[in-house]
């Protein structure tokens, strides 16, 4: 088997009042809908959003926790901050070697977008 890709699923309290956030604040685009589960975009990176009305798997909303890697973090950063963002952590550079920072949605759910720290020698 080769594995060729993943999707996070959030569990959210309330769909609507997600997407405007995901999409509006965030910026990720819609990619579907099905009932109370919706698909959303940044660029190659797909999150789903599953609201309470869904049929399947309901965990908590809040739980979700993950990390997006991305390129220009900082103006990524500023844009989203000026837009009324949740930030969690404020963006910095990481002794783990990433500038990253954590953004939480209304719910809780924290996703850290990040990149690489490039050292010059």
């Amino acid at each position: 088997m080769k594995a060729l890709s993943t999707t996070v699923v959030i569990h959210v309290s309330d769909m609507s009042r997600a997407i405007k956030y995901y999409t509006g604040v965030l910026g990720f685009k819609p990619d579907f809908e099905f009932g109370d589960y919706t698909g959303l975009t940044y660029d190659d990176v797909c999150i789903h959003l599953s609201g309470p009305k869904n049929q399947g798997l309901h965990k908590a909303p809040g739980s979700a926790h993950f990390c997006i890697d991305c390129d220009k973090v900082d103006a990524y950063y500023d844009r989203i901050k000026k837009k009324g963002a949740i930030i969690n952590c404020p963006i910095d550079d990481r002794i783990y070697g990433m500038r990253d920072f954590a953004v939480d949605d209304e719910d809780g759910n924290t996703l850290v977008f990040g990149m690489a720290i490039t050292t010059q020698q």
